[in-house]
């Protein structure tokens, strides 16, 4: 029974969104946000959890039932294609953002939409669709921090929690699920979703295994629903429900009143730097202090200003010894020391330069002020030279288009990471062309010939 209540509120709006045109804003984000997923995911190829998960593929050879894995070709199973895609987007902690929900949406929403698309030969204008739908509802679900910092205090972990939902949303898009059948597969992955914060803070390697579950949780409650398995009719809402049973609020958000809006996904920004999302910020401030022209060797304090609630997040206060790639990924002092230092923050610090003299000499001179009235978005870093002067730099001074891409700025990245994997200069950029060609309706591939133009290395 449809109901006016969110798990059916969401479901309707999934199945809706299905295969209507959408504005082209949302196209367009839309495809930005799919070349940096697919992007990330090739360029983390080597890293050691996504080569594991790989590693444990067997191989399928029927197109109908296999999808690819993107950094290498491989066609596997759809739920293990979805599994370890999703692994390799999140695997370097670079992967975008959204702040109402804190999760990171490409690494759940955007291996689904193109396994299925894959799988199905379907059109890719319909995979931007589903991927409007798994991000605005993904944005949805966290209504504006509320369910999202409910979960946090509470030790569970956002994006394989709302993740798995929100890309039931994507996968009952994708199908083409009527209502009913949408509704049921949010209430299923309502039921069969979850994961706790433990690893990011204990410098533990299955964080990025959890986003992967939350994809292939979606896949599968999609699905099932598709073969008209019953969901939870209020699986986000009902007494044992999510928002009660795992958020711990005693009443349903207000913000889950309304259904949500295909614009939500507008609100999704970039990760520049391959470090955690709390520390995007302080580390966009401190890039700028860099460019400025600021000697590291000279630097003798540095006082951060940043919104509290980042600093409380597990990880982030961590100041070494840095042992292992995530405590170096997941630390703030860490990653402001190694931006002064380098001007740049990939996955190489975190991964290689842990031990790097310049960047720990750093680290225990960075003294932290939780600012309470602050917002997700801002950040001051101030530092004194060694003859007493000091120099300011805020993260809202930093360029728009390192959070927003525009196509010029996301056709650009694209094309450098997949160089950087091993594609010829300038294949991304064609790859890139054609996918906004697909926006603007002048082509339509299928997501299969997409994706063998993405994988081939010629």
């Amino acid at each position: 029974m449809i109901t006016d209540q969110p798990t059916s509120m969401l479901g309707k709006f999934a199945s809706d969104w299905s295969d209507i045109a959408l504005p082209l804003p949302v196209a367009d984000k839309a495809a930005v946000c799919l070349l940096d997923a697919v992007g990330l995911a090739i360029l983390a190829e080597s890293e050691k959890t996504s080569a594991a998960v790989r590693s444990l593929m067997p191989p399928v050879h029927d197109e109908a039932l296999s999808a690819s894995i993107w950094s290498n070709g491989s066609l596997v199973g759809l739920a293990d294609a979805t599994l370890a895609n999703a692994v390799a987007v999140h695997a370097q902690f670079h992967d975008d953002s959204d702040n109402d929900s804190w999760t990171h949406p490409a690494s759940f929403i955007i291996p689904v939409a193109l396994a299925l698309g894959e799988a199905g030969n379907l059109p890719l204008r319909k995979a931007l669709n589903a991927i409007a739908v798994g991000y605005s509802a993904t944005a949805w679900l966290g209504a504006k921090e509320r369910v999202a910092r409910a979960l946090i205090e509470r030790g569970i972990r956002t994006s394989p929690t709302l993740g798995t939902i929100g890309a039931a949303a994507t996968a009952a898009a994708m199908l083409g699920l009527d209502v009913a059948r949408s509704a049921s597969a949010i209430g299923i992955a309502s039921s069969i979703t979850g994961g706790v914060l433990e690893p990011v803070g204990s410098g533990a390697d299955e964080w990025r295994v959890q986003v992967g579950h939350a994809a292939r949780g979606g896949l599968l409650a999609a699905q099932l629903a598709q073969r008209d398995v019953i969901g939870s009719p209020q699986g986000l809402e009902g007494r044992n429900g999510l928002v009660r049973a795992l958020a711990g609020l005693q009443s349903t958000p207000p913000e889950w009143m309304n259904p949500p809006t295909i614009d939500l996904v507008l609100g999704i920004c970039a990760k520049p730097f391959a470090t955690l999302g709390d520390n995007m910020s302080v580390v966009l401030a401190a890039k700028l202090l860099n460019e400025a022209g600021i000697d590291h060797r000279r630097i003798r304090k540095v006082k951060v200003k940043v919104w509290t609630h980042y600093l409380d997040y597990p990880g982030t206060n961590f100041r070494g010894p840095f042992d292992r790639v995530i405590q170096a990924l997941a630390s703030m002092s860490f990653s402001a020391a190694a931006m002064l230092v380098y001007g740049e923050l990939e996955y190489d610090k975190p991964q290689d330069h842990r031990g790097d003299h310049d960047i720990l000499r750093l680290v225990p001179l960075i003294e932290f002020e939780p600012d309470d009235n602050g917002n997700p978005y801002d950040a001051d870093v101030t530092v004194e030279l060694d003859d007493g002067i000091t120099s300011k730099r805020s993260a809202s001074d930093a360029s728009r288009l390192l959070l927003y891409h525009d196509r010029p700025t996301a056709s650009a990245l694209f094309d450098k990471r997949i160089a950087a994997a091993g594609r010829p200069v300038g294949t991304g950029a064609q790859i890139a062309q054609a996918l906004f060609e697909c926006v603007d309706g002048a082509e339509n591939p299928s997501c299969r010939e997409f994706l063998r133009r993405l994988i081939s290395r010629k």
